[in-house]
């Protein structure tokens, strides 16, 4: 509970300062439009000459394409404006030592100090989409399918920011290097079907980096069937991705020799 009191006072903190600047509302929410309706033209152009996509229909790729909007949302609000600079900010600049010093823990404050609000209009675009997609579908999914997409949407997100995580320690063995704009190009590759990637790649970005069913677990149990082993794998996931990232961390903390030194 103190977690959430602190991360919902940082959030009411980075609202307030957002909402000072209403224009950039207004710029966002355009730019978020402009970019999902370019993906969705893709799409559509796409299933203008095939009726499937490596066995994806179009309102299963819809459904697809919506919930990565959410995650990116998401991503975008969370884990960018936090992890994106610690490698600078933290690391080379020395500012963890403020977060070390605090009564929290530091994965923690170095996570959710702060955050971009406006960026959350593309959790709502993406949500639309969703539903735009699963109302094409031979049947509309039900209570039940709608429950399990949401559970292993919210194991997304929390893969999503392991994955981050990862990428953002990695700055205490290379702080000069800028991972995190590696981290945004290759979340880019859960965008559409993780059928369609080579065998190689689907396999590296599935079991190394599980990034390219990010998206594509939560909206083929909407779409279709929902399978268990489906669930339980992308559960399984998220909790490796996990232990991973707080190993990772602590192992790059015994490392970190602070601002002075």
């Amino acid at each position: 509970m103190k977690l959430l009191r602190l991360f919902a006072t940082s959030f009411s903190l980075s609202l307030r300062q957002a909402l000072a600047f209403r224009a950039n509302l207004v710029f966002d929410a355009v730019l978020s439009v402009v970019a999902l309706a370019s993906t969705i033209a893709t799409v559509l152009v796409i299933f203008s000459r095939t009726t499937t996509l490596a066995g994806w229909t179009r309102p299963e790729v819809l459904v697809l394409i919506g919930t990565f909007e959410l995650l990116s949302g998401v991503k975008t609000t969370f884990v960018d404006p936090n992890l994106a600079g610690f490698p600078t900010r933290g690391v080379r600049e020395g500012r963890l030592d403020h977060h070390l010093l605090q009564p929290a823990p530091s994965m923690f404050l170095v996570s959710f100090a702060t955050a971009a609000p406006l960026a959350g209009v593309q959790i709502l675009l993406g949500l639309g989409v969703v539903f735009a997609g699963a109302a094409e579908l031979p049947r509309f999914p039900g209570a039940g399918a709608f429950s399990v997409w949401a559970v292993l949407v919210a194991a997304a997100t929390v893969t999503t920011w392991a994955v981050g995580m990862i990428f953002a320690s990695l700055a205490f063995w290379a702080p000069k290097l800028d991972l995190h704009s590696l981290f945004g190009n290759v979340w880019q590759l859960a965008r559409y079907p993780a059928d369609i990637y080579a065998r190689p790649v689907r396999r590296v970005f599935t079991y190394v980096l599980p990034l390219a069913v990010v998206a594509s677990a939560p909206a083929r149990v909407l779409a279709r069937p929902v399978d268990a082993l489906l669930v339980l794998g992308a559960l399984v996931t998220t909790a490796a991705s996990v232990l991973v990232a707080m190993f990772v961390w602590r192992t790059g903390l015994r490392r970190y020799t602070g601002a002075s030194s």
